[in-house]
Order: C-alpha cells, then structure tokens, then sequence
C-alpha cells in the first residue's frame, strides 16, 4: 500500500507547516512546506449557504450564487493544491512520484484537535487534471495517531461474509416538533430489508443507559455490532450554554471550553435530553468492541481552531490528550479513546444525501472495502451523482465535500469478495417493504406510503412502555394505513418477531375466532412443542396463546374496535356483554407479556375498555406531508409538481384528511386543474356542495370518499341526527357546537326544533 501522511503543524496565527511522508511503492520520501492561509469567514459562510441553505429555497433558489460557489469552491481547491505541493522542489518532485499512481494511494491528514478544520484538505484539486484529490485517491482520511488508548484494529474473518449488524439509534427530543422521525431510517430500512448482508436494529427506546446495555447484551452473545449510526442532533457548544441549549437538567459535563455532544433522549428529563459526550460513547463503543460510528447528527464533525486554552500550572506542558478532551468535536474525542473508525459530518447533510452516502458505504463495506476505501468510495459516487430530489425540486449539489472521515489504520469488517450483482439502489418512496413476518398486512397505498412520521414515532415511543395502545381517528385520517405501515417497520427494525392482524369489520368476531390467528403465526412452535391447536379446547388455545405471547415479542394490531361496543354510542352491539368483556379481560392478561397490542378506532372506546389502553389521538397531517401526497399522485399522472402554492386552497380543504385529499387532488388533476384559479374555483364548488365526486363506492371506504361518507352517515347517526347534520352546510370551515347546542336549548322560548 502507498501512503501519503500531510502532518499539519501550526506556527503562529494563520502560519502553518506540513509534513510530507511517502511510503510504499519505492524509496520513503519526505518533505516539508511552510506557508500562510486563511478561508475568510465570509467564505466559510458561503460554503455553508451553497450547502445547507440553497436547495432548500424552493421558489427562488439563487442559482447565480450557487453556481459562483461552486466555482470558488474548485479555485479554494487548486490554489490550496498550489500552495501545499508547489512550495518547493521536495514538494513538487514528491507530487511527480504521485501523479500515475493516486488512484492506489492512501491519503491521511494528521491535524492538531483545534486546527482539524483550518486548512480546507477535503477540497485539494490538481490543476492540471482539474480532478480533487479526495475523489481520485483510493481512500483519503483523516488519522489521529497520538489518542489515549491505542486502537484495536478489527481483523476480518475467514468465513464468508456475514450480515453487517447496525444499530440505528434514532434520537428525537422535541418528539413531533423534532425532525421526521424517519427522514432517513425509513430509506436505510428499504435498503437492509432488500438486501440479506445488512441486518438493521433500531434501539428502543433511544436512551444513553439502553444504549450500553443493548451493545453489552450483543458483546456477550458473541455478536457484537459492526456500527453504531446515530441519527439525531448534535451541538458544539460550551458548558454553561449547554443547559441553555438542551434544557437538561441533569448535564454535569464540568468541562471548561467548547465540546461536541450527541443528544440522546431521556424520558425522565422534562426536556427529554442527555447530552453524550464523545468521551463517553467512544469509551462505550471500545469496551463493547464496537469498531465503526457513524454520525449523520448536525455540525458532529465540528470543531473550532480559534478557541484558546486558558494556560494554567497544569496545562503547560500540552498533553493532546486533554487537548482532544477540552478542544476537539465529538469525532474527535470518540478517536481519541480509541475507537478505529468514525464517519461524521461538517455540515447539516440533506436526507437524500445521507442516505445516498450510507448505502453506497455500507454496500462496499460489506463486500470487503476498507472504512476508508469504502467512504471515499461513497464520496466519489455523491460526486458522479449529484443530481438531489429536495423540496420536489431536482437540484445539482456538489455535497461530496461534507462527510469527514476518521480512520486510525485501514479497517476492514469483512473479507473481500466480488461486487455485487445486485446495486444498492435509493427509492425516493419512504414506505417500508414487508418483512416475512408481516406479510398478511393490508397493501400500502397504491402512491406509496407518505408521511405520518409524527404518529409513527408516537406508536414507537409508546411501545417502549406500555402493552395496549389505542390509535384513534375520524374517519378517513389512514388509521388503518398508518399501523400497517408501523407494523411492517416495526417488525423490519427489531422491535417484534412476529406480526398478527385481526380485523373487527364485518360479522362479530369473539374471542374464540380471534385467537384462531395464532395457529399459522406460531406454527413453527406449536408443531416443536407437540401442539395440537385444533385439538385444544378454548380455555386452553387462551391460555397457550398468552404463553406463546410471554415468551415471543409479538405486535398485535386489532384494527377497527368501534363495533364491539356497538357504533355509533347507542346501537346495539353484535358482540353479547360477555364476549366484549372476555376480550377486554384478554387484553388485560396479556399486560406484562412481550406483547404489543395496537388498536385503530374511530373513538377513545373508553367505555368499553376504560383506562386500560394507552390513548393516542392521531395528528392532523403536516402541511409537508399534504404537499409529499400532492406530489406522489401527481406523479402517477406524469406530472412534477414544483410549486405547491397554487394547490394550497385544496390542502387547507381537505384539513389533512388523506383520503379526502387523495379523491380531490386526484380528481382536479384527471380534469386539468392545476393552475390557482381553477383550483380555487373547484374549492368553492366542492363548498357549495356542486361536485359530483368521481371515486368507485366499489372500492371500499378506505379508497372511497363517498364509500367512507355512506359509511359514516349510514352507522355513526340516527334519522334525526342526519336531519340536524343538514344544517352544516350554511356553514363553512369550522361550526362552534356550543352555539348550536345553545340554539337548540328546547327549554328556551326561541329555541329551534331542528336542533
């Protein structure tokens, strides 16, 4: 192997000195360059703009400006490259040796903690070739030699490759107000679940203790996990403002100066927060022989050349060590304890980005590549590929420049073997693919599934504590959808080993014929365990099915309740008092099993169930989410839709309603209207009630407008409601019921009959 090191040193402010050494292919080879150099903060500010804010404008991106920093971007390149290896003869005569042979050598940049960023290394770019260096060597990394712990270098094993074990560890502090919970896992598990070289487990609940406690459980059964990616915020920050930034109330970090932290959740802190420093995890990784990290978390590749240590007795005589403790980022710290491998990023990465980025390193990861080769790799794809679908809009990017890789020596987790026939390819669609242990779900919608992040990660947090959860929602908000969606993700991210789904539409289901889907789910076991399910009597097929339950996680979702205790309130039920009360007596005996029961309804069902389940009202979808379905059925009629301005009338119509926005967009679209007058008009007819809806009652209330409307007039209200419901159409946007109570008060002398 050919290695090129380029030691930073500095001298004085702004003044540095690089050490070159050549080794491999020929004679060691050394030299040495002194120079200034200083990125203006301006600059460093247009940079940051180019790739964090640009192609998040949607309606006016500044392409001028983004094209002029792109070209700044390659001039910072080559005068860099002029300055670092046309400083002197030694300099240029060690280049030459280099030039033929670049795609073969390594490249590590070794940089004291407080200067890492200093120097713009990533983008160095021969003139003559116009290629950068970090896109033509065979892997360029970051090195840190001096850390505090010598690192232990993963050797590969001789049996063929097994599966990649990554723990995805999802952090949302401000829960819904967070980012979408699944902005980037649910791509990461599109891709593990297609291919059988990846083996995903997300950590539940996201927490610091269970993370120890989960990476300890997998040390002692003898398969440790190859990386731990963490997808979640980080900060940079110094010790009294982190309380101000996090709000934790439990920070006792007594650090002086600037520090990177990961912000993990912790449910018994009001502002559901602990801070993590890179110490602490990098400590946590090595003793649970962790080699890779991998941090799509904000600014975590972060560090600041311009703070300064206060000198104290203690401190003159500079110990990098401590160094790395008080100045460096969080990537920094985590190398420092010895860990082998970190990959985080300088800049907040764009979901699209990260995930492109992430498949193509975990792909050459697994087929042998060393974390450097395959992270350069991954570099050198974002580059040839920089066309980004953000905001709908498609955008050219040149963001190979933020990942920053850290690697103490090459490591590689598997044995090299062929590429692979099958690539990794990025659906842009989130929605989830189905396990085989949840293939008799509902289909996803025909668009693929959109959003809904906020109740997913509602459903997952939820399940971490509690054992009967009950999702609830008028009609048409995509209960039933929803689950389906969590139950295929929940049982592709290890949080349930097997899947069942009962339905309570149609004829009465008691308790009997619901316990009749454990036969083919637990098949395997009875058989193992000379079970014969037909043969058993109900008393026992309950009693077994709570053991299977104790014994095997499992994710039960019984999806619409609300005719069990009779719908609307008021009508006879088909299920005897009894039967609804043996299946509310099961739910409560499976409490304390590793089961997970979900319930969809279109009501709290406190009646019937009390305060037995977890209640989770489900949220209006988010604007981004309506605006996510505009553009997927627009798709399926060959349209882009750019600019969701002149859609906004129908999106503030529908109130979030996915099956009302499905039937309207879709209709306006099969009729042309997509310009704003002609869908403000459509608005305004659909108010007065002057739109004959175009859906097929045939296909069901859950695909049918009017299907799910008969539905809802036809079981949720009595004649006379129907009549007092007619009164709504004077009416637009929302109706105050007080008043109308009050208008109907049959006490008052004025009070209306029809109310």
């Amino acid at each position: 192997m050919i290695v090129l090191r380029l030691t930073q040193n500095v001298t004085a402010p702004d003044s540095y000195r690089i050490e070159f050494a050549l080794e491999g292919g020929g004679p060691r080879m050394t030299a040495t360059a002194t120079f200034q150099y200083c990125l203006s903060a301006q600059t460093q500010e247009k940079i940051r703009w180019y790739l964090e804010e640009y192609a998040k404008n949607v309606y006016k991106p500044d392409t001028a400006l983004a094209q002029a920093v792109e070209r700044q971007i390659t001039t910072i390149g080559t005068t860099f490259f002029r300055t670092v290896f046309e400083a002197n003869r030694d300099t240029q005569r060690l280049w030459d040796r280099l030039l033929d042979r670049l795609q073969d050598v390594r490249i590590e940049i070794e940089t004291s903690v407080q200067e890492a960023t200093a120097l713009p290394w990533e983008l160095l770019r021969d003139p003559t070739t116009d290629i950068p260096l970090a896109l033509r060597a065979n892997s360029f990394v970051r090195v840190q030699q001096q850390t505090a712990i010598q690192p232990t270098i993963p050797q590969p094993s001789n049996e063929p490759a097994t599966a990649m074990r990554i723990l995805l560890v999802i952090c949302r502090p401000d829960q819904s107000d967070d980012v979408p919970f699944r902005s980037v896992a649910a791509r990461l598990v599109k891709i593990t679940a297609t291919h059988r070289e990846f083996a995903l487990t997300v950590l539940r609940p996201p927490t610091w203790a269970q993370l120890g406690r989960t990476l300890r459980a997998a040390k002692a059964a003898g398969e440790p996990f190859h990386a731990v990616h963490f997808d979640g915020h980080g900060v940079y920050e110094e010790r009294d403002q982190i309380r101000k930034t996090f709000g934790s109330q439990q920070y006792s970090d007594q650090r002086a100066g600037k520090h990177g932290y990961l912000a993990f959740e912790n449910p018994a802190d009001p502002a559901n927060v602990y801070p993590v420093s890179g110490t602490m995890i990098g400590n946590l990784l090595r003793e649970t022989d962790v080699p890779v990290l991998l941090l799509n978390a904000c600014r975590s590749a972060f560090s600041d050349g311009d703070q300064e240590i206060n000198p104290s007795p203690e401190s003159l005589d500079p110990d990098p060590h401590a160094t790395v403790r008080a100045l460096g980022s969080l990537a920094q710290e985590v190398m420092g304890t010895g860990v082998a491998g970190v990959l985080a990023m300088r800049y907040n990465v764009y979901v699209v980005t990260a995930v492109q980025y992430v498949a193509e390193l975990y792909g050459a990861l697994v087929r042998g590549a060393t974390l450097g080769v395959a992270a350069t790799t991954a570099r050198k794809h974002l580059h040839d590929q920089p066309r980004r679908e953000i905001n709908g809009r498609a955008v050219e990017l040149q963001d190979w420049i933020v990942p920053v890789i850290y690697e103490a020596a090459p490591i590689q987790l598997f044995p090299r073997q062929a590429a692979s026939k099958t690539p990794l390819v990025i659906n842009p669609n989130p929605a989830t693919p189905t396990s085989e242990i949840a293939q008799n779900l509902p289909a996803a919608p025909d668009v693929g599934f959109v959003g809904r992040d906020e109740t997913l990660l509602l459903l997952d947090r939820a399940c971490d504590d509690h054992e009967i959860l009950l999702l609830h929602a008028y009609a048409g908000n995509g209960k039933t959808t929803t689950v389906a969606e969590f139950a295929r993700w929940y049982a592709l991210t290890g949080g349930t080993k097997v899947v069942l789904w009962t339905s309570f539409e149609g004829d009465p289901k008691p308790l009997d014929l619901v316990l009749n889907a454990v036969e083919a789910a637990f098949a395997p076991v009875l058989q193992a365990n000379n079970v014969e399910w037909l043969a058993l009597s109900f008393a026992e097929r309950r009693t077994v099915t709570l053991q299977l339950l104790n014994a095997i996680p499992t994710l039960w979702v019984w999806d619409n309740v609300e005719p069990i205790a009779g719908f609307p309130a008021g009508t006879a039920s088909r299920w005897t008092t009894a039967q609804q009360a043996e299946l509310a007596d099961f739910l409560r005996a499976a409490r304390g099993t590793q089961a997970r029961f979900i319930l969809t309804s279109r009501r709290d069902e406190r009646e019937w169930l009390g305060d037995l389940p977890r209640r989770i009202p489900m949220p209006m979808m988010r604007s981004a989410d309506r605006v996510a379905l505009l553009r997927a059925l627009a798709a399926k009629q060959n349209l882009k839709v750019f600019d969701p301005a002149p859609w906004q009338p129908l999106l503030d119509y529908s109130l979030g309603n996915p099956l009302t926005l499905t039937v309207l967009i879709g209709q306006a679209l099969r009729k042309n209207f997509t310009d704003e007058p002609r869908i403000r008009k459509f608005v305004a007819q659909l108010r007065k009630g002057e739109v004959q809806l175009d859906d097929d009652e045939s296909q069901g209330r859950s695909k049918s407008l009017h299907a799910s409307l008969s539905y809802g007039f036809a079981d949720s209200f009595s004649e006379p409601e129907r009549a007092q419901l007619a009164l709504l159409h004077l009416f637009q946007g929302f109706v105050d019921v007080d008043a109308l109570i009050l208008m109907g008060d049959p006490n008052a002398d004025w009070g209306l009959p029809a109310l």
